[in-house]
């Protein structure tokens, strides 16, 4: 005997079918709501409807019971995450490495993995009761989802021509990773869930494992650098050995170094390094470390070391040429320039690369240098919290605003000092009293010290006053930009108003990626 229909029911059935369509998934997401907040067993129709704003009546229209019920939210997370997700990175198999990043995407994104509906998953799987519903709806739809996730580890595997890696294992790991970023979705609100974290962490692993395919790019298609270029930690190895290990940096003037045994030191951004006036009345470099273990020898940025160089720690002694003088391991020997009095240091040579340019310095400046017995030179050290490139572009696009000239020829900025910029991280000015010279040092990703030497080429009545190391200003738009780049709140660079000078910096910072360009010119 068929049982009588309610009104509600009787009235649900002379509904448009789009209708009725609505007023279905409207019960069903009701019941996803009810089912995240009071789990299987304590999810009642009466909750459902409360939700839903319905009355009971119409929920018999649509669901048998509240076992059906159930049983249909669930049946829709399977489908929706059967439409969303699996069919569409299927569809992309034959570029796996693209087909991993998008699942990735995917299984992480709010439409699919939002609180209520993962707490859903977890719930029929958590109890007993229910636990068979969620393997014969889901179950079939979990193993195709490992098999496709085997398959296209397998293909990254077969691309990147690697025998030794188990496609099994990785492909558990992974989704041992995307299982436990949704476990800790399920137990935080919405609002406290970072989506972007959660999938800097799945890539992660994929990148460990993959360096190669993984790694995201630090140049786009379109030239310009991506926030992985002042975020990513293994960014600045990439900078220090590709680009700091052989360039020239400032370390003070030749006039500074008179005697035998005078020497001066500096951090490179590579190693410190320290420069001395030998026996025979050279200059040479070495680095300012203890060969027995490394820490720094000389602290002082200048000084005398007549007697020698101590390591008090291990109880060696060199002498003023870098020599041990009890045996053992000497001095590690770097490269010295004196370029038109200014001295500078690099940690390795380059053949392939050029000399540091002529530094365009007038005839009257070269002759007070040369001329030079008791220089003063002023060393301040600020410490910014964003990465050195940030502070080389932003000299870039100053020089570009007000020069026409290309990126290593002096330009006018509009403090009305002559400037030059030294790849790769310097800038020489010139002004009233004579020099300064600064430089974006790299501390650890996303820090940096600016250096500037203050060299005074006048006669000096008095001590000089403190100068402050850089207007207030620069430190600010830095500290801002970078903190833009590690929220995700917008580009490194509109390439479209780039100045060529900065392009050609990005380009020389991309080359030194896997796959960058290789054409990035002189990076000295």
């Amino acid at each position: 005997m068929n049982r009588r229909r309610t009104p509600e029911e009787q009235a649900e059935s002379h509904q448009p079918r789009a209708l009725r369509g609505l007023q279905r998934q409207r019960l069903i997401d009701a019941c996803i709501s009810a089912l995240h907040i009071h789990g299987p067993s304590k999810t009642t129709v009466e909750k459902v409807v409360a939700i839903a704003q319905m009355s009971p009546g119409i929920v018999r229209f649509y669901f048998d019971s509240k076992d059906a019920l159930l049983v249909a939210s669930l049946e829709f997370l399977a489908t929706e995450f059967e439409e969303k997700v699996l069919l569409p990175i299927t569809a992309r198999k034959d570029q796996p490495v693209d087909a991993l990043k998008a699942l990735v995407d995917l299984y992480l994104s709010a439409e699919i993995a939002s609180t209520r509906k993962v707490s859903v998953w977890y719930s029929f799987w958590g109890e007993a009761s229910s636990r068979q519903e969620y393997l014969e709806i889901c179950g079939a739809r979990d193993a195709k989802f490992e098999r496709l996730v085997n398959d296209l580890i397998s293909r990254v595997i077969a691309a990147e021509r690697i025998t030794t890696f188990n496609t099994d294992a990785i492909a558990l790991g992974l989704l041992g990773v995307l299982e436990l970023l949704w476990q800790g979705f399920a137990f935080q609100p919405e609002s406290s869930i970072d989506r972007d974290q959660a999938r800097t962490r799945a890539m992660a692993y994929l990148s460990s494992i993959f360096p190669t395919a993984f790694t995201e790019p630090v140049v786009s298609a379109h030239g310009r650098l991506s926030e992985a270029a002042y975020t990513r930690p293994q960014q600045l190895s990439l900078e220090r050995a590709g680009l700091f290990a052989h360039s020239w940096q400032f370390a003070g003037l030749a006039a500074e170094l008179v005697a035998t045994g005078d020497y001066l030191t500096v951090d490179s951004a590579y190693e410190p390094i320290l420069i001395l006036r030998t026996s025979d009345g050279t200059l040479q470099g070495f680095k300012n470390l203890c060969p027995s273990r490394a820490h720094v020898l000389l602290v002082a940025r200048q000084g005398q070391a007549t007697t020698g160089i101590h390591c008090a720690l291990h109880g060696l002694h060199f002498n003023a040429n870098g020599a041990a003088l009890e045996g053992g391991l000497s001095l590690s020997a770097v490269d010295v320039l004196n370029h038109q009095g200014l001295v500078f240091v690099r940690s390795h040579s380059a053949p392939k690369v050029a000399p540091l340019p002529a530094l365009g310095l007038s005839a009257a400046t070269l002759k007070t240098l040369a001329s030079l017995r008791q220089p003063v030179v002023e060393v301040s050290h600020t410490e910014v919290l964003a990465d050195w490139k940030i502070g080389v572009e932003l000299w870039l696009e100053r020089a570009a605003a007000h020069s026409h000239h290309s990126w290593d020829q002096r330009v006018k900025p509009e403090s009305g000092r002559a400037g030059q910029y030294l790849a790769p991280n310097q800038w020489l000015e010139t002004t009233a009293s004579g020099l300064v010279l600064s430089q974006w040092i790299p501390l650890s990703t996303g820090r940096s010290r600016l250096t500037q030497f203050h060299i005074h080429l006048t006669p000096q009545s008095t001590p000089p006053t403190p100068r402050p190391p850089t207007p207030e200003i620069d430190i600010q738009f830095a500290e801002s930009m970078q903190r833009s780049l590690e929220l995700h709140l917008g580009s490194a660079l509109d390439p479209k108003s780039a100045p060529e000078a900065l392009l050609s910096f990005h380009q020389s910072i991309a080359a030194l990626s896997p796959g960058g360009p290789k054409d990035a010119g002189d990076l000295s």
